[in-house]
């Protein structure tokens, strides 16, 4: 039977009362500590009760977050022209068609003029056509003389929905002064801003003016080494921690898996969807990601503290009775620095079951373990 070790200063007590009683004594089985009820040493520990899980880490990724391109729009000017006031600034919520900027563009004052003009030969081919159909009525020009009028009235028609089709493209019925409001396509964040009072834009210029995106959704970005991808399919879950949210899980969806390796790292990468509902992530945060499984049997879960490594072995104290303790031998299936997760078995720790979260070291001593 393994004997247990006492702590020096019970056996000074234990000689100087003269009496067969001790702090800490073995209770007869050898993975047990027995502390008397009335021991200042009991005020050392805290107790809590392992929890439940059926989810199981398979792999641990570095991961960053980056917005989220299906709800992300880059802005560019449609016309030419030049920045005369900007009315929206990085960091600010703007709804859908929002004013950003506003731009002095000949081309926008063209397209105002084309209107106007489509609309006035519109009424006049018209009018036209019913006073060609009126004295043809009465024989006093040739059919040819409506058909042309007819033909006339078409082009002018056509010609004013393209007019008009333009302007709605820039934007649609603006100020006659030729100033052109440019709007946020989506609504969203400004998350980037690079425009200037004053610039010079063109409709085929690469200069991104606005970047307006919806912050409520990020994408999460990973690089899976290859002998993990068996255990990833589109729809698994990925547990985010970064040092950006301390204390917060964030967890994304996997949605997309590429189909080619990089030929140097040999990593497949991944995006998935995280909600970002109070803001808590910012685009280019960088943290843990970490791939999970859902398993039928279920785990216990425990506070981190309570796991104490005594040589090969980690181990945690069951409380089985008010001072009467359990070593268990136990296998850690992950441990985040906060929550571990124990695989299950007949030696393990069951859910519900009595942990020592605080003072395990003591115990380990007591028990004559080094951890």
């Amino acid at each position: 039977m393994k004997r247990l070790f006492i702590l020096p200063f019970a056996l000074l007590a234990a000689c100087r009362d003269a009496t067969p009683a001790a702090e800490a004594a073995p209770a007869g089985n050898s993975g047990e500590i027995v502390i008397p009820a009335d021991s200042p040493k009991l005020a050392a520990f805290t107790v809590d009760t392992a929890g439940s899980t059926h989810d199981r880490v398979l792999a641990s990724l570095s991961a960053q977050v980056v917005l989220d391109e299906d709800h992300t729009v880059r802005v560019t000017s449609p016309v030419s022209g030049r920045i005369t006031a900007l009315l929206a600034r990085p960091g600010d919520r703007v709804a859908a068609g929002a004013p950003l900027a506003r731009i002095a563009s000949g081309d926008f004052s063209q397209a105002t003029s084309d209107v106007a003009k489509a609309d006035a030969a519109v009424t006049q081919t018209t009018a036209a056509l019913t006073r060609a159909e009126d004295l043809f009525a009465h024989r006093v020009v040739a059919q040819k003389d409506v058909e042309q009028a007819r033909n006339d009235a078409a082009q002018a028609k056509a010609e004013a929905a393209r007019a008009h089709q333009r302007a709605e493209l820039l934007g649609g019925g603006a100020e006659v002064r030729g100033e052109y409001v440019l709007r946020a396509p989506v609504a969203g964040t400004v998350v980037d801003r690079a425009a200037n009072p004053g610039a010079e834009v063109r409709p085929d210029g690469a200069v991104t003016l606005f970047t307006v995106s919806s912050l409520d959704r990020l994408w999460l970005v990973a690089s899976v080494p290859q002998r993990d991808l068996p255990s990833l399919s589109r729809g698994a879950t990925l547990w985010f921690r970064s040092d950006a949210a301390p204390g917060t899980r964030f967890e994304a969806t996997v949605t997309w898996i590429s189909d080619q390796l990089d030929g140097v790292t040999r990593t497949a990468q991944v995006r998935a969807v995280i909600a970002n509902d109070h803001q808590a992530l910012r685009a280019g945060v960088i943290g843990d990601a970490r791939l999970v499984a859902h398993d039928k049997e279920a785990h216990a879960t425990v506070p981190s503290t309570a796991l104490v490594t005594s040589g090969r072995e980690t181990v945690v104290f069951v409380e089985k009775a008010r001072g009467r303790f359990e070593r268990r031998v136990v296998q850690v299936v992950t441990d985040d620095g906060v929550t571990a997760s124990l695989a299950a078995g007949p030696a393990g720790v069951k859910p519900g079951e009595r942990i020592v979260t605080k003072g395990s070291l003591l115990l380990a001593a007591e028990a004559g373990h080094q951890p």
